[in-house]
Order: structure tokens, then sequence, then C-alpha cells
């Protein structure tokens, strides 16, 4: 049976992160963009140390130098709206967590250095008045460029953990008076999806993508009485959370399968 410890540990860190933005409007309806800025994450300790040793050890903080160039218009009289962005992230000492099946405990490395790709979109549409269509969009190419972890894996040119290649939703929204009760009826129906990833560093615990499809329809008497009946994930889609690889096996956490209910909401 094992005893626990007592250690002292501290460590400091700081670090400036300057940013630098541009803006032009060449008219009322489109803003373009142009970033520059860093960012830090401070370091720390393990939340779980298998002994006094590791409650001692800190990782290193992680920084990050970004440049984003994007845009955001208004259009057909203000009845669409897009952003889009185009960024680049580079990493260096990335901090990166995993299960370690040699102390069963989580353990937090600093990959030497990383890098993100990635264009993000949104596009909000109002075709007639009450009905409101919306969606994003994000696609990403991410490399850890060197990356040996505290238990010897070479992750160099691997994929980052955890990480989609793509992501999107699409959902639409309508609302209509019912008789005498202003916008007293509402329905929205919203999917979204994601690309395939891994949950670790190696690639040896891979996820497929998924989809999950949602949907509510409420009734309002006024604005501060609604009822709802809503449903989640209605497909009834068979995805995970979370994976932990070790010992050749994983141990996997479910997200939740289709789950509807009924609500009732005051505002006082």
């Amino acid at each position: 049976e094992g005893g626990g410890y007592t250690t002292s540990y501290s460590d400091s860190w700081e670090e400036l992160t300057p940013q630098i933005t541009a803006e032009f409007k060449p008219n009322d309806n489109i803003l373009l963009y142009g970033t520059f800025s860093t960012g830090f994450k401070g370091g720390g300790f393990e939340d779980d140390p298998a002994n006094p040793l590791a409650a001692q050890s800190s990782y290193d903080p992680e920084t990050v130098d970004n440049i984003e160039i994007g845009g955001k218009f208004e259009l057909f009289n203000r009845a669409a709206r897009l952003n889009i962005a185009g960024f680049s992230m580079r990493y260096k000492d990335l901090q990166v967590t995993q299960t370690s099946d040699v102390c069963l405990c989580n353990i937090t490395d600093n990959a030497a250095d990383a890098k993100i790709k990635g264009i993000e979109a949104e596009l909000q549409v109002l075709p007639f008045t009450g009905l409101l269509l919306s969606g994003g969009l994000t696609l990403l190419d991410t490399e850890y460029i060197e990356f040996t972890d505290s238990v010897g894996n070479v992750n160099d040119g691997k994929f980052l953990q955890r990480t989609p290649d793509y992501q999107f939703n699409v959902s639409a929204r309508y609302t209509t008076d019912l008789g005498s009760w202003t916008d007293g009826f509402s329905a929205n129906l919203s999917y979204s999806e994601q690309g395939g990833m891994s949950w670790n560093p190696e690639g040896s615990a891979n996820e497929d993508g998924y989809g999950l499809l949602d949907g509510r329809i409420s009734i309002s008497p006024n604005p501060d009485l609604t009822f709802s009946i809503w449903g989640r994930n209605l497909t009834d889609k068979l995805y995970r959370t979370n994976a932990i690889a070790f010992f050749g096996d994983e141990t996997s956490r479910l997200g939740a399968p289709r789950t509807y209910g009924a609500e009732i909401s005051v505002n006082f």
C-alpha cells in the first residue's frame, strides 16, 4: 500500500507579449485587417506527480507567434454577414499532456516546436423576416515540428493531438408570431461536424470524424415565459469525448446518446 509524501516546489515565469493590428475600411460594409500577436502560457507542475522529484519538476511556459489576415463583410443591404480569416501560428515549447502507462499518471511535456495553419469563416444570412441561417467552417493543418516526449516517442511531423483537421456547423432558426403572441413560436435545427483526429501525439488512439444533430421548438406567450421541447444528438451517433491509450488498450468516455426533454423558462 503506497503512502503519501510532502515536498516543497516553486517556480516563476514572465514574458512580454506585444500585438500590432492594422485595419482598412474601404467603405461602411467592408473591414480588412492584419494582425501580428504573441501569446504566452505560464509553466506549471503536474497534478498527480508520482514522487517528490516529479512534484518538484516544472514544465516550461509555451509561447506562440500568430499572423492573421482577414475581413468582415456586410452584403445584400446587410441581409448577410461574412467573416473570414487566415492565420499561421508558430509555437515554441508547446505544452502537451499525456497519460503515461509507465506511472499511470498524467505527464505534461514541452514539444520543442509546433505549427498550426488554418482558415476560419462565419456566415449569417437573413433570407426573409424571421429566418436566420448561419454557419461556420474551420480548416486546420497542424504539425509537431520537433517533439520527443518524456518516454522517448519521436512525434516529429505528426498532427497535433485532439485537433480535428476540420470543423463546421450549420443552423436554421425560424421565429414568427403565434396568434396575438409576438415572436410566440420559434424552431431551431443545428448540425455540427468535426473531422478525424488522434487523442495522443504518437497517433495510436484515433477518432473518426462525426456529426451531431440538435433541435428545439419553443412557444412564448410573452417575453418572460417560454415552453420548449428539445433534442440533442437526434441521430443517436456513437462518439467519444475522451480516450486514453495505455498498455496497448484504450479507456474511453462516450458522448451522450440521443437525449430529449422539455423545459419551462421564466424571467423574473
